[in-house]
């Protein structure tokens, strides 16, 4: 028997020298891996076991944001005009590995328990209900889709294959069988980002839904009853077209806005400022939400901790006086003319801070009757003011050196052009030769001495029965001139919607409105525009930037106390350049309006005002609803006080009738009953 060398020499050898070496080499690579092995979990544990523990209590934890209250809208006096009343809501935070699945299946158990307004149920979003309810449909409609369109699908995002899915489910009408309050809740649902909060409704919750919906928030995950914000107006609605709305869980964000507030944080159906000073200061009013951490440990309890308890947004404190935006809004509602007059507007400023403490107006449909409040007719209705641009002309008569202070008589006639219609002034028909200075031409508003003027301006000397020859640019020459007033811009004042007005044409046959553009009948502004106008005459020449919001006012953690964090100041916009003696005869042609004795003094509805006025009135020629019209408007200051305004009231069927000064009357009193004592 042959001996084996390997037991025969097992005393002599280590056994590891009796493997062959394949085996060598593959023991070798074991313990080479185990050694790797070894290093790598040291290095997990040690080096990045931290941060996996935190990775594993992130997906433990949850945040959910609570609904802050807006910012209040207060008066000049403290009063609140947009106030919040609270109530209660349903709301829903969305986990962080949340599907569309867990959202219907929650939808469909909290449809028996809530009834919500479905009017914006969208089509798209049935659809997407009906396939994420419907799994198995679901699926055959994909293999529906991808055999239609077998090489597009194949290319398609998941966002386009489901835009497909859907519309074959709306064409074949497979979504009629859905259940609208289902889709509705699971719309306001699915408009939540993971571990964001949003309203599922926001009012109007009954007393039944809130006990059942409580009963039975163990099997809603994320929906809880808490509460929201209504806006209320407290001095009356018609401070909401100035104010502004804000959404509701029903409208959603804004569509024009959309992205950009999801690209901000806010969910689809948060509320936000949607016009007017709510949509202007909204990053201001918006408050920060509240958050609450939600702890759930292996045992799938949860606990709660309040991480940030929320702030409640800034408040804006206006230089409107509340009282006296009433009072002006009920004066103009009584006054305005019927007929064709399709609206009546006005504005009181501080000249000298640009603070407004009224904007009023107020809309009518001249074919029922039917009046609507429409402060922000002010910045958005251009209008063809007439005569009350006369002192504007005027001082760029000045500054060019055609007529001074103490040289600037011209005669009243009638104005002859070849190829234009006869002018006259409306006291002098015939046209009579009558010289008159600049003081007088002011007080009568004399329409061909501003003409001539105006024609000066523009590089030619009037003669009767000559053809028209201006510089080339002499419309915005004159133009030029009446910007520097602020007419023609815009004011820039905290609200949207603003207009600047509509200039006409100037060439080709237009070149004769040149005329028309010296005394205020061509080129239409704004009531707002006016009353920066007037300011600029009133202080001396300084072009001051309108405003509505005179500060802001932030709560202190308590939310019991308000500081003011920020005020406005004058911003100057420009400044009109006259000498004293110049600007002495724009004044005193002013008063003589407001004040004058001359038997054609047009400024009769605001005499014997205390204290005395300075003004100028103004009357256009306009065509409303194919009828012959005019419109009325005037300007007013009282010298050294902060007063000033500007009123326009477009499509009167009547000429002169003095509806501008006596509605003027009545304001200029209200405001010294309500805004200010009279000075002595």
């Amino acid at each position: 028997m042959k001996p084996n060398p390997y037991l025969e020499n097992r005393n002599k050898n280590d056994a590891r020298a009796n493997l062959p070496n394949r085996l060598k080499i593959l023991l070798g690579v074991v313990l080479a891996l185990m050694a790797l092995l070894v290093v790598q979990l040291a290095f997990l544990t040690i080096k990045q076991g931290p941060d996996f523990q935190a990775e594993v209590k992130r997906s433990d934890e949850t945040v959910e944001k609570g609904n802050s209250p807006r910012g209040l809208i207060y008066d000049t006096t403290g009063r609140v005009i947009t106030g919040n009343k609270p109530q209660t809501a349903v709301t829903y935070t969305r986990g962080k590995a949340t599907t569309s699945t867990q959202i219907a299946k929650i939808a469909a158990g909290l449809s028996k328990y809530l009834t919500i307004d479905t009017k914006r149920l969208s089509d798209r979003s049935k659809a997407d209900y009906y396939l994420t309810i419907h799994p198995k449909q679901a699926t055959k409609i994909q293999a529906i889709i991808e055999k239609e369109y077998p090489k597009a699908s194949k290319s398609w995002t998941t966002t386009q294959l489901n835009t497909a899915m859907s519309k074959y489910v709306q064409q074949q009408g497979l979504d009629k069988e859905v259940d609208a309050n289902q889709a509705m809740i699971f719309q306001r649902m699915s408009g939540a980002y993971a571990l964001s909060t949003t309203f599922i409704q926001e009012s109007g919750v009954s007393d039944q839904s809130q006990a059942e919906i409580g009963e039975h928030l163990g099997d809603f995950p994320g929906v809880k009853i808490g509460s929201s914000w209504t806006r209320d107006y407290p001095q009356g609605d018609d401070f909401q077209p100035l104010v502004g709305t804000v959404t509701d869980e029903a409208t959603g964000l804004p569509a024009d806005r959309l992205h950009t507030l999801l690209a901000q944080g806010y969910s689809q159906n948060e509320p936000v400022g949607s016009n007017a000073l709510e949509k202007q200061y909204e990053s201001i009013l918006k408050g920060s939400p509240s958050q609450t951490l939600i702890t759930s440990n292996a045992n799938g309890l949860k606990t709660s901790k309040v991480k940030y308890e929320g702030q409640a947004g800034d408040s804006l404190k206006l230089t409107i006086n509340s009282e006296f935006q009433k009072k002006v809004q009920q004066i103009l509602d009584s006054n305005i003319p019927g007929g064709n007059v399709q609206g009546i507007y006005t504005t009181v400023i501080n000249p000298y801070t640009g603070g407004i403490y009224a904007m009023a107006g107020v809309n009518r449909d001249s074919s029922t009757g039917k009046k609507t409040a429409n402060p922000l007719g002010n910045i958005n209705q251009g209008i063809v003011m007439g005569s009350v641009v006369k002192p504007a002309i005027l001082a760029t008569g000045f500054q060019k050196g055609i007529i001074t202070a103490s040289n600037n008589t011209m005669y009243d006639q009638a104005i002859k052009i070849a190829g234009t219609p006869v002018i006259t002034s409306y006291w002098n028909k015939a046209g009579t030769p009558t010289a008159i200075d600049a003081l007088t031409a002011l007080e009568r508003s004399s329409n061909t001495y501003f003409v001539q003027l105006g024609m000066k301006i523009g590089g030619q000397t009037y003669v009767p029965g000559e053809h028209l020859a201006l510089d080339s640019d002499a419309f915005q020459t004159l133009r030029n001139g009446l910007a520097q007033f602020g007419l023609g811009t815009k004011t820039g004042i905290d609200i949207e919607g603003e207009t600047a007005g509509y200039r006409g044409p100037t060439t080709g046959e237009a070149q004769g409105k040149y005329l028309y553009e010296s005394f205020g009948q061509y080129d239409s502004y704004t009531t707002l525009q006016l009353a920066r106008y007037v300011s600029t005459i009133a202080n001396g020449g300084y072009l001051v930037r309108p405003h509505l919001v005179g500060s802001v006012l932030q709560n202190d953690i308590s939310n019991k106390h308000q500081k003011e964090v920020w005020a406005a100041t004058p911003q100057l916009q420009g400044q009109v350049q006259l000498t004293a003696d110049q600007w002495n005869v724009i004044h005193k042609g002013m008063e003589r309006v407001a004040n004058g004795t001359d038997p054609n003094n047009t400024g009769g509805g605001v005499h014997n005002l205390q204290p005395r006025v300075y003004a100028k009135t103004g009357t256009a020629e306009t065509t409303t609803n194919g009828n012959s019209t005019f419109t009325e408007s005037i300007v007013v200051y009282v010298p050294g006080q902060p007063f000033a305004m500007a009123m326009a009231i477009p499509g009167m069927d009547s000429y002169l009738d003095g509806t501008n000064g006596r509605v003027a009357s009545e304001i200029i009193n209200a405001f010294w009953d309500t805004v200010m004592q009279k000075p002595s």
